[in-house]
């Protein structure tokens, strides 16, 4: 019983994936700490990539800043600074 708990875990361990970060994403969190943003790291980075999208969709940047905020309510009132530091970091133009 040990052995076959024991082999799971290394097994598990084994497989997990391994942990990535985008060269852009230590550009957008120094610009979010410069501005005193404290959202969650892994949120945030999901904010700002969504932001980019709607930005590549062709929505306003207020439009942006709403949708962010409605669809990432645990940031807190920081969308505006989110958007701003994903545009710079992930957007292509």
């Amino acid at each position: 019983m040990k052995t076959t708990l024991v082999a799971a875990v290394v097994l598990g361990i084994w497989l997990a994936p391994t942990a990535y970060a985008a060269p852009q994403d230590q550009a957008f969190l120094s610009f979010l700490a410069a501005h005193k943003v404290a959202a969650d790291t892994n949120t945030a980075i999901n904010a700002a990539h969504m932001a980019c999208d709607q930005i590549a969709d062709g929505e306003s940047l207020s439009m942006v800043d709403a949708i962010v905020s409605q669809q990432f309510p645990t940031i807190g009132g920081d969308e505006y600074w989110i958007t701003a530091g994903g545009r710079q970091a992930y957007c292509p133009n």
